[in-house]
């Protein structure tokens, strides 16, 4: 059966594969393309080296001319030896057999901290300096301040320690440790060891703690007190001197002082301490001024106001000027109280009681009298408020007597005005009653007259014929609406002779819907018919 490609691997039939089917050339190609990747890395990781973040990378070049071992640790290009530079992160060329190489940490300097460096090869340092510069052996004289940095450790070492903080209420004063020869970040000379002029203000500070020793000296006012012992102090601190007459005499005071800034390091110099200038300046400028000025006043000056103030003024005058030759400023010293000796003040004391007493007696002799007068007074107060009481209550009565007499004498002029008023009224309802009878008689005469008048007129009119004045007062007073009908009434009449014809008056006759209006003496049609026969039959009578 004929080989096909659609089932088997194609086979080459002639050149260098001959024989060799698809599958097996891919395998070798595919291996071959393996080992030249693995070859390559091999290149690369061999001719390549890769410095991660936070580190650096030192290289020692195997060849090269030799380092001076006097002078150089670190090996400058072409030298033979650890490589002063170093190289950064990321990947970077490194000819391999001729070089090595190794990874260094950075170093690292945090946040209030500070590096002091080192420098472990250079050039030596003079007699005169103790702080290296830069290609100098020994300590650098710039510090490393927070931050990394990529430092050579095999030629440098680096000492981390605190940084320099001064807090609030504070300044740093300054001692030089080491030697230099140039001038340092404070403006002093610097080739000289000890305390620096300039004071450090309230900061953080990146300084060589082993070129610079810092002394946090507080600041502020402080009071220095001076008391007799008491119930609360047990230690008696008052100031004695003698004064003018050979009296001791022993006083209590405050004193309130400051040392400036700019004078904080003489004193730190001098004194070390606030402590220490409380007791050899404060303490001893007090009792030295007491003792000098107190030679100026005798015990009865001192007892007195004005020349007790004159005292005060002198001893803090001389106080302040003593004190600012020692760099120290005194704001105020206030004397609470002087003491003098009991064998001064007795004779005093016993003339001013005795003065005192006699003072009372005649108080006492004023108070009697004037207690008197006050007595005297009050009866005079109690008789004017009886007799105001008394003629109070007089006009009191004879008030409401005045109250009584208005109110009788109105009761009775109101009952007699009720009692007129009520007679008037009388009359005039009388007066009323006659005129309307007269008038209602008058009407009544009027009326009947008038009717007269009328009926006379009437009768006048019909000639006196009584029977023509009511048939028409009869037809005057009948209804406008009335109806007459006639019928016959029996046979062998007048009506009989009608047949059944009606007879009826020509009268109005009431619409049809409306109520037939009543007549004087006819409410309906039968009515008027009952009432009119008998009347038509007397007419017709008559007639």
């Amino acid at each position: 059966m004929p080989h096909t490609n659609d089932s088997h691997d194609y086979a080459f039939p002639t050149g260098p594969f001959a024989g060799w089917n698809r599958s097996r050339l891919l395998l070798v190609v595919g291996g071959a393309a393996v080992l030249l990747l693995i070859l390559l890395l091999m290149v690369w990781n061999i001719f390549f080296k890769y410095v991660p973040p936070g580190q650096h990378l030192v290289i020692t070049a195997k060849n090269g001319t030799p380092i001076d071992p006097e002078v150089q640790v670190l090996a400058n290009p072409g030298q033979k030896g650890v490589q002063a530079d170093v190289l950064g992160e990321g990947w970077h060329f490194i000819m391999p057999v001729v070089n090595s190489t190794e990874l260094e940490s950075n170093t690292v300097i945090p946040a209030g901290k500070v590096g002091i460096v080192t420098a472990l090869g250079g050039r030596p340092l003079p007699d005169d300096r103790e702080l290296a510069e830069e290609g100098e052996r020994g300590m650098q004289r710039n510090v490393l301040p927070p931050g990394a940095y990529r430092i050579n450790l095999h030629g440098y070492k680096v000492d981390v320690v605190d940084a320099t903080e001064i807090r609030p209420g504070f300044v740093g004063v300054v001692r030089r440790l080491l030697r230099t020869r140039e001038p340092d970040l404070f403006g002093a000379d610097g080739s000289r060891r000890g305390y620096l002029s300039k004071v450090l203000q309230p900061g953080l500070y990146y300084l060589n703690t082993k070129e610079f020793e810092v002394l946090k000296s507080e600041v502020g006012i402080y009071q220095t007190s001076f008391r007799t012992r008491d119930n609360e102090h047990t230690q008696d601190t008052a100031i004695t001197f003698p004064c003018k007459g050979g009296f001791s005499i022993s006083l209590d005071c405050t004193i309130e002082w400051e040392v400036l800034p700019e004078h904080m390091p003489s004193i730190v110099r001098e004194y070390g301490s606030r402590h220490e200038v409380d007791k050899k300046v404060i303490d001893v400028q007090a009792h030295a001024i007491a003792r000098d000025k107190g030679f100026d006043y005798t015990a009865q000056d001192l007892l007195e106001g004005t020349t007790r103030q004159k005292f005060q003024e002198d001893f803090t005058q001389g106080l302040r000027t003593a004190c600012a030759a020692k760099n120290v400023t005194i704001h105020s010293a206030f004397i609470r109280r002087i003491d003098i000796p009991d064998e001064y003040l007795k004779p005093i004391r016993d003339r001013q009681i005795a003065a005192e007493t006699e003072i009372t007696a005649k108080a006492k002799e004023v108070t009697a009298e004037t207690e008197n007068d006050v007595e005297r007074e009050q009866r005079r107060i109690q008789q004017a408020v009886a007799k105001v009481e008394a003629e109070t209550k007089q006009k009191v009565a004879n008030i409401e007597q005045q109250v009584d007499n208005v109110q009788v004498r109105t009761d009775a002029e109101l009952e007699k005005l009720q009692s007129d008023f009520t007679k008037r009224i009388t009359t005039l309802d009388s007066e009323r009653n006659q005129l309307l009878g007269q008038a209602k008689a008058d009407a009544e005469k009027l009326v009947k007259t008038a009717t007269s008048s009328l009926y006379q007129m009437k009768m006048d009119v019909f000639k006196n014929d009584g029977d023509a004045f009511l048939r028409y007062t009869l037809a005057d007073n009948l209804n406008p609406n009335l109806v007459l009908r006639l019928f016959h009434s029996g046979s062998g009449t007048f009506w009989t002779n009608m047949g059944n014809k009606n007879m009826n008056f020509l009268m109005p006759i009431a619409p049809a819907g409306e109520s037939k209006p009543k007549a004087a003496g006819v409410s309906t049609d039968n009515a008027a018919e009952k009432d009119l026969e008998p009347k038509a039959r007397a007419q017709k009578g008559t007639e």
